[in-house]
């Protein structure tokens, strides 16, 4: 009998986080569920689209997508597709929006990154 091989304990999936990675449903209705969520730093949050149609997850304001680039990483959903953020490595209200329907605000919500309170960036940037 030998002590050697595999572990007991399942290790997390790499790209870190573990089991515990909040989710972010785009549904059938035109909505996402939840409208917020809370990560601490160094979190990821994975989107997933149950609609019928295409959706593009990215962080504010429209256009730039720079307040929370980790946002950006899930790029386009497919109906049926799941995808995980980058890594937030900042403590801040982080909001989102869908790049293919910036003024639906019912595609949008705020990823708040170790407890950061407060509105999170516009989705438009004024002029």
């Amino acid at each position: 009998s030998s002590y050697g091989g595999s572990p007991t304990t399942p290790s997390p999936p790499s790209g870190g986080g573990g089991t515990n990675v909040p989710v972010i449903t785009i549904r059938s209705d035109g909505s996402v569920d939840p409208k917020e969520v809370r990560i601490d730093v160094a979190g990821q949050v994975r989107f997933t689209n149950q609609d019928t149609r295409a959706h593009q997850p990215q962080s504010n304001p429209h256009l730039v997508h720079t307040d929370c680039p980790a946002i950006n990483n899930v790029g386009v959903l497919q109906p049926g597709e799941s995808r995980l953020t980058g890594a937030f490595d900042t403590a801040k209200a982080c909001g989102f929006h869908d790049h293919m329907n910036p003024d639906t605000t019912a595609l949008g919500g705020t990823i708040r990154v170790a407890g950061a309170e407060g509105p999170p960036g516009p989705v438009y940037i004024s002029r």
